[in-house]
């Protein structure tokens, strides 16, 4: 469905709302992503589903050498929530991102008396590389996910259907 006006996006120290779960992108450029509330970047609620283009990522500084990355987004159309693609947003930002980036780091850390007394180097260096090496896991998957494992959505434009406000 064609949009009137294009849904707020934007987020302060990970609060408002995003643009996560995109599909594969399709031959137009385009793909499906769903708008979310966010708290400290995971997703809270879906707020609504878009076809979207994604423009160019621009780099803003701020105050004290801070510097943000915005994405700008040009709104196609408007589609239905899928329960699908809401539970793999979830299970991906709620269970994968925790368990790759912070379970090393807590198996290790079980043993960790032990091992440094008995390796004391090793520690040192997995104790700095295991979040290291979550972290770039995490990234991999995000790429992996986005080119083969999301899946390809077609748009099916359909009539406006009517809604229960009262004006």
């Amino acid at each position: 469905m064609p949009l009137s006006a294009a849904p707020r996006l934007g987020t302060f120290n990970g609060f408002g709302r995003t643009m996560l779960g995109k599909t594969r992108v399709d031959a137009a450029g385009a793909c499906f992503a769903t708008r979310w509330f966010t708290m400290l970047m995971l997703p809270i609620r879906p707020l609504g589903r878009y076809y979207v283009k994604e423009g160019e990522t621009v780099s803003v500084s701020g105050r004290a050498g801070a510097s943000t990355d915005t994405t700008e987004y040009v709104f196609l159309g408007e589609a239905e929530l899928r329960a699908s693609e809401v539970i793999r947003t979830y299970l991906f930002c709620w269970v994968v991102v925790p368990l790759v980036v912070a379970g090393p780091v807590t198996l290790f850390g079980i043993n960790a008396d032990a091992f440094s007394r008995a390796h004391p180097v090793w520690f040192l260096v997995l104790l700095l590389g295991l979040p290291v090496v979550g972290i770039i896991a995490l990234a991999w998957l995000l790429v992996l996910n986005e080119k083969f494992l999301a899946p390809l959505r077609v748009p099916e434009w359909g009539e406006a259907r009517p809604t229960n406000r009262r004006a």
